[in-house]
């Protein structure tokens, strides 16, 4: 039986905000769920770009779940993009204690809900100053977080120092979210994930990306996405697999379908999981 859900992040099925990639399509989130039904895509990464988010309002959060209701799609995670540019280790207690009461707050309408914390990139942890800040502030989020969210981490760090960190007393729980294209682009063996953090992994973004940091492409079949397909039924824990594919700002549409296409065949199924 699967257990873990197929999903795609939030604006893959918009054009790009201004300049901004990836951000919280503030003039589209509801056209995307419409195209997601028709698609047959059941599930969402929701993105928060900033805290001006609509889902940490009472009032926009029961229109959000309206439309979810309506087109039957459901969250599988919420992505707190925005530490990509005010890193975790920067963020101080009233920054937390903000977050955590919000997140508290919309966690009673949902069932279990991964959340993806981005310590990557411009955002990522190079010396101990940043270890030690970034310690605190997960096990404060895993103390005082709703135990519906899934804690999970997206970083480019390496998959040994990555075990050593979550074994810290205060962070066993935490997980990671596994991004195999940009495994690819660091030169990182996906196969180190698999030996270190089996037993963490709580979710996969899939993307297609080459060594020495490449941009983005459409999926195809490659050693590393290969290798995640192929041993699934490892990954005990697993809570979704999300499409963070690439796009254009004019045929996102087809190229979601296409590239959802690839991994439904991939995993050989038929209907929405």
């Amino acid at each position: 039986m699967i257990k873990y859900k197929l999903s795609f992040v939030q604006g893959r099925l918009s054009p790009q905000i201004g300049s901004k990639y990836q951000y919280f399509p503030i003039d589209n989130w509801q056209k995307e769920l419409v195209e997601a039904k028709k698609i047959g895509l059941g599930n969402i990464e929701w993105i928060v770009s900033d805290l001006s988010n609509p889902i940490f309002n009472s009032g926009f959060l029961k229109i959000i779940l309206i439309h979810l209701k309506k087109y039957r799609i459901s969250i599988s995670s919420i992505s707190l993009d925005y530490l990509m540019k005010e890193p975790l280790y920067s963020q101080k207690k009233e920054d937390l204690d903000w977050l955590i009461k919000r997140l508290n707050s919309m966690s009673i309408k949902f069932e279990k809900i991964r959340l993806n914390i981005p310590i990557e990139e411009i955002s990522g942890i190079f010396n101990s100053y940043q270890v030690n800040k970034v310690k605190k502030n997960l096990s404060i989020l895993k103390k005082k977080l709703s135990k519906k969210f899934i804690i999970s981490l997206e970083t480019d760090m390496s998959p040994k120092n990555l075990y050593i960190l979550l074994n810290k007393k205060e962070l066993r729980g935490i997980g990671v979210n596994i991004d195999i294209g940009n495994i690819d682009a660091n030169g990182y063996d996906i196969k180190e994930y698999f030996l270190w953090l089996k037993n963490l992994i709580y979710g996969v973004h899939i993307k297609n990306r080459g060594l020495l940091f490449s941009k983005s492409k459409m999926l195809e079949s490659n050693k590393s996405l290969n290798y995640v397909i192929n041993n699934l039924d490892k990954l005990n824990k697993l809570n979704d697999l999300t499409l963070q594919t690439y796009k254009d700002n004019k045929n996102y549409k087809r190229q979601l379908i296409q590239n959802y296409k690839l991994i439904k065949k991939k995993l050989n199924i038929s209907e929405r999981i």
